[in-house]
């Protein structure tokens, strides 16, 4: 029988290496490795570096589809989470972050009432709280007087643009009872820090004052 070359049988060795010959190939390669010793370093070589088993590829597959589902999961996970927060963050500011509402005429009204309480009468529709101090003394034109500071916050859930087709004036007067408003000369519009009313110099609140809006004096 003639001798097989080398090159044919090199050839062969990847379908060799897979089993996919017939015996009597298989046999040839067989009996030629045995004898060869390049080929047989080939094969060895080839084997180490081209064969994958059948069953270790499907293990690889299964690992890497375990780690695709679980990244796909974290990534799941965390687009949840993300939106959640986002939520959480646009609802607070919608309805907890307060801004001042403007002075107007006809939203503020300071009313005395025959015992010398002063209650402010809010008639807008964009009201989230009511915020004013206790009396303050500031000098005024060279004459002390008890000033109360007062002003009123929407939030956007509260505020005008909130409803498009609703009226921006109430019929029924939001009221509110100035604290110590007996001894009042004079109430202000305007926002203020409560700290600041403790400890704030009356000299600065002159400054401030003149900034804010007069809207009722004895």
């Amino acid at each position: 029988m003639k001798e097989i070359k080398c090159s044919v049988i090199q050839d062969l060795l990847p379908l060799y290496i897979d089993d996919a010959i017939s015996d009597d190939t298989k046999t040839l390669v067989n009996k030629h490795l045995k004898t060869c010793e390049e080929c047989k370093k080939e094969y060895e070589q080839m084997k180490e570096t081209l064969y994958v088993p059948i069953e270790n590829k499907a293990t690889l597959f299964i690992q890497l589809n375990k780690q695709w589902n679980k990244k796909k999961r974290l990534l799941i996970f965390s687009s949840v989470l993300a939106t959640i927060l986002l939520g959480f963050a646009v609802f607070s500011f919608i309805v907890y972050y307060a801004k001042p509402i403007p002075y107007a005429t006809d939203l503020v009204k300071i009313e005395e009432k025959a015992d010398g309480t002063l209650v402010s009468n809010y008639f807008g529709k964009s009201h989230a709280g009511t915020y004013a101090s206790h009396p303050i003394k500031v000098e005024i034109d060279g004459e002390m007087k008890n000033v109360s500071l007062i002003y009123y916050v929407e939030t956007i859930a509260n505020s005008p643009t909130s409803n498009l087709l609703g009226e921006h004036k109430s019929s029924s007067p939001i009221q509110f009872v100035l604290p110590e408003s007996e001894s009042v000369d004079a109430v202000y519009y305007g926002s203020f820090d409560f700290e600041d009313v403790i400890t704030t110099e009356e000299l600065e609140w002159e400054k401030r004052i003149q900034q804010m809006t007069l809207v009722w004096e004895r």
